[in-house]
């Protein structure tokens, strides 16, 4: 990792990156929910079998950000949008364990909040964007899941890398400086 810090993966980074992230999971999960349907013959009704398609879709989801997350991979929206997940010091690349823990805790925060939402109060969905909102107030643009296990999110495009020239290379069609 370089010398300088690196910048913080601001809020509209973030939430262009979990849009795209939503298009992409939803494909992920409906091809495995519908391979599980088709293999246990579910039809969305009530009982032990919805609590087995529910658990197995979060499995299914907890592989993908896991996987995704651990050991400097990024998901495409990750690099899309230039983010890398690392540890609050941004010295080193998400191990398993602790990216683990981030799905738990930030699925607990959606899923719990959604749930008590529904549960008590449509005024309390005031409150359900608060986990992610602390990243505008926190100076390392961390979430409250973030702050759970120790990451947060920087910007990846800033940062030269060795060997890359400083300034983009000229075009070869028109004879001026990209502006990508």
């Amino acid at each position: 990792m370089p010398d300088i810090p690196l910048p913080v993966a601001g809020l509209w980074r973030r939430m262009m990156a979990a849009i795209y992230e939503a298009v992409i999971l939803f494909g992920v999960l409906m091809f495995f929910g519908y391979a599980f349907s088709a293999l246990a013959q579910f039809r969305g009704e009530s009982g032990g079998l919805r609590l087995s398609f529910q658990l197995f879709l979060f499995v299914v989801m907890g592989i993908y950000f896991i996987g995704f997350w651990s050991d400097g991979r990024r998901t495409l929206p990750m690099k899309t949008m230039s983010v890398t997940l690392v540890t609050t010091r941004g010295d080193r690349p998400v191990g398993r364990w602790r990216a683990a823990w981030r799905y738990l805790v930030a699925s607990v925060l959606f899923w719990g909040l959604l749930a008590f939402i529904w549960r008590h109060s449509a005024w309390m969905a005031l409150a359900w964007p608060l986990p992610w909102l602390w990243a505008g107030v926190d100076r390392l643009g961390r979430t409250w899941y973030d702050l759970a296990a120790g990451t947060r999110l920087v910007r990846t495009d800033l940062v030269l890398k060795p060997g890359l020239p400083a300034q983009p290379p000229l075009s070869s069609a028109s004879g001026t400086q990209s502006t990508k």
